[in-house]
């Protein structure tokens, strides 16, 4: 039986469910779309990826320019492990290394380099800015921009999710 001949028992949904799966597709999509455009802009402008540059961009702006691996994982909404795997390629380009504090041996850090700041200064930082307006903020308005903040923000709170810190490490100067 293929797909198309598949006949799903009824579910009991709200009956404004087709627009809810629509946007949810939409954002979802979107979402997917503009992280891949971003990283292949930032790869060929910057040689790196999206989520290696916020990593270099947490690392420098975090107090003496380390993160405890679990507080690195959660300022970029990702797995512990995938904050090992990130950090383990910045530590084999040289632009971090991972160090265990004196006072808590159970801990591992990582830590920008000199050559993690110099790569994120001259080339991650400009490349994700570039990419940032051309992929995400040129194709927008400002009402859509506030909308976006509005809606990011009050998904995040449904969920419980919203956490100052993540927005507190950011500056949004330039």
């Amino acid at each position: 039986m293929s797909g198309a001949d598949q006949s799903w028992p009824k579910i009991d949904v709200p009956g404004n469910h087709p627009e809810v799966l629509s946007a949810w597709l939409h954002a979802q999509q979107a979402v997917e779309a503009v992280q891949a455009a971003m990283t292949a802009r930032m790869e060929a402008a910057g040689d790196c990826t999206l989520v290696e540059h916020q990593a270099l961009f947490r690392l420098a702006n975090a107090p003496e320019r380390r993160m405890s691996m679990l507080r690195l994982a959660d300022a970029l909404a990702t797995s512990p492990s995938g904050a090992t795997r990130l950090v383990e390629r910045l530590v084999r380009r040289g632009w971090a290394t991972r160090e265990q504090p004196p006072d808590n041996r159970r801990q591992t850090d990582a830590v920008i380099t000199d050559a993690g700041l110099l790569a994120l200064t001259e080339r991650t930082r400009p490349a994700y800015h570039r990419a940032l307006t051309d992929c995400f903020g040129g194709m927008l308005t400002e009402r859509d921009l506030a909308d976006l903040r509005r809606i990011g923000r009050k998904l995040l709170e449904g969920h419980e999710r919203f956490d100052e810190r993540r927005f507190a490490d950011v500056r949004f100067e330039l």
